[in-house]
């Protein structure tokens, strides 16, 4: 394929919760957390099915310029120049509550601290509660992000 061609291709990204369509449009590049790292995909990308962890995704070169979501978890799917996003919640800027983000941030560092090491499952969804807490007062552009964190 000939360099002009690769460079004016573009992705066709949806961004999916379980009840609505949050976004639809064309991007440059998408940047997940999946549970085996950070996923940048540009046009001509590999197939791939990956399960996304709590985190920020990112979409760069949309006609609005870089949008940033957060995720509560999902699937990230790759399919020729085609980026979909699904996931359980997905949230937008201005649909973030700083101060329910801060609320579910101590929770979720009172839960991890209370399960220790006796209850995996409750300290791995304390973590991924604290995870997607943080990405939602990173998108909001909060500075407390990670305080008192050791992760």
């Amino acid at each position: 394929m000939s360099e002009s061609h690769a460079a004016s291709r573009r992705l066709n990204v949806s961004l999916v919760a379980a009840d609505r369509k949050v976004w639809q449009g064309t991007a440059e590049m998408v940047v997940a957390r999946t549970t085996e790292g950070d996923t940048g995909v540009l046009p001509g990308h590999q197939p791939i099915l990956s399960i996304l962890a709590p985190s920020v995704v990112t979409v760069r070169g949309t006609d609005e310029g870089t949008k940033e979501v957060v995720v509560s978890g999902g699937f990230l799917s790759v399919a020729r120049d085609d980026v979909s996003i699904l996931a359980e919640s997905v949230l937008l800027p201005a649909e973030i509550d700083v101060a329910a983000a801060k609320e579910l941030a101590a929770s979720a560092r009172e839960r991890e601290t209370a399960a220790g090491d006796h209850d995996k499952e409750a300290r791995e969804q304390a973590q991924a509660d604290l995870r997607f807490a943080e990405a939602q007062l990173r998108v909001a552009g909060d500075a407390s992000v990670g305080a008192g964190t050791a992760h």
